[in-house]
């Protein structure tokens, strides 16, 4: 086949470059998108698995802190020592009818993550008496305080075990 040395320049200048570009993007492009493939949580995402309860004995409590993350933080003492936990916006808290001071016995339910440099609980579930209430959505974001409806319906399908009862 005989090719003109316009097309052969044609070629060399645009297509021989577009073709590098794409074997450079594929090696470049990440694992996680590759089907069949799985990979680790990013770090700072919540991941409901790795939820843990405390539980203790509250030390001191703020209502709007304005440390990160800026919301309701309190103090928990509990076996292993005292851990700050993070309870979201108190206007839930006030819409539930939950009030919390120091020297309250509670259990959180959540996981701990960094807040800046300092290590925080961020508490998706608070348990105080018989009362339970969802401050975070099972992704780990904050409820506002439209959230309390969803809780009433949390309340009624909480088992016994998570409300705290006989065990």
């Amino acid at each position: 086949m005989n090719l003109s040395p316009q097309f052969r320049r044609f070629l060399a200048v645009l297509c021989l470059p577009l073709l590098g570009i794409a074997v450079a993007t594929s090696a470049a492009w990440p694992e996680t998108a590759q089907p069949g493939k799985t990979s680790k949580t990013a770090p700072g995402t919540y991941d409901i698995a790795n939820d843990v309860s405390l539980q203790g004995t509250i030390q001191s409590y703020t209502e709007n802190s304005q440390t990160p993350p800026i919301g309701t933080h309190l103090v928990l003492q509990t076996s292993d020592g005292n851990v700050e936990v993070h309870l979201g916006d108190a206007r839930l808290l006030h819409l539930a009818k939950m009030n919390l001071a120091q020297g309250m016995s509670i259990r959180v339910v959540g996981q701990m993550q960094t807040a800046g440099a300092k290590p925080v609980f961020m508490a998706r579930l608070v348990q105080s008496g018989a009362q339970v209430l969802a401050v975070r959505s099972v992704h780990g974001l904050p409820l506002a305080a439209g959230a309390i409806r969803a809780n009433k319906a949390l309340a009624k399908n909480v088992s016994a075990d998570q409300q705290g009862g006989a065990r």
